[in-house]
């Protein structure tokens, strides 16, 4: 079975924050609902991470994650997640970027993945002027042909884990950190994920190798 899997990333990392050296990453999900379909599938895509790092000899990992139900917070992240995925096309994060909401900064954790009621482009975003570096996951609600495929959320979410950890998308169509992708012809391997490349596992060694 082909992996339908739709490339949805916003590569946002261009210069922004870099996770790279803490021993364990923590995450928070936000999500509207324990029903929500993507939960199980964004619980899949920590574990394959976890998996790959421990296979690379690497300190970092992921921890959790913790998990928020239909959190009193939600409305303001949903509000700059959809800020940051309009304004983001032609704008990196950095100095010219308007400063996260407190509500998103003053939730403990190093990777905040808002699984998002919006119909709007996924992406992993650095948050600007946040020391130490974090990053803000939106993953979409997903719609039409895909809705209710883990395979596909599952993916996403990996993709977006990815460059949270400091990964870059490729030139390889069938690979999960492709940028462009290729989707319909795409196939899992033995992970159940599409693979990394080469260069993705000599980039997290370089990254997250001890210091």
């Amino acid at each position: 079975m082909t992996t339908r899997l739709v490339c949805l990333a916003l590569v946002a990392a261009l210069g922004g924050a870099n996770l790279a050296g803490a021993a364990e990453l923590s995450i928070v999900v936000l999500v509207p609902a324990m029903a929500d379909d993507r939960l199980d599938p964004a619980r899949q895509a920590i574990a394959f991470w976890n998996d790959r790092l421990a296979e690379l000899g690497v300190e970092t990992g992921l921890s959790g994650p913790a998990i928020v139900v239909d959190s009193p917070v939600a409305r303001s992240l949903e509000n700059y997640a959809r800020q940051v995925a309009t304004r983001a096309v032609g704008l990196p994060g950095g100095a010219y970027e308007p400063a996260p909401p407190a509500a998103l900064t003053d939730l403990d954790g190093d990777i905040i993945v808002l699984l998002s009621r919006q119909d709007i482009m996924s992406y992993a975003w650095p948050m600007p002027r946040v020391s130490p570096p974090r990053y803000f996951v939106v993953i979409r609600a997903v719609r039409g042909p895909y809705r209710n495929d883990p395979m596909v959320s599952r993916h996403v979410v990996a993709h977006e884990l990815g460059h949270a950890l400091g990964l870059d998308h490729n030139a390889e169509p069938h690979t999960l950190m492709c940028g462009p992708c290729q989707p319909l012809t795409a196939e899992p391997d033995a992970t159940g994920f599409l693979p990394l490349t080469d260069g993705d596992r000599e980039r997290l060694r370089d990254l997250h190798a001890p210091r």
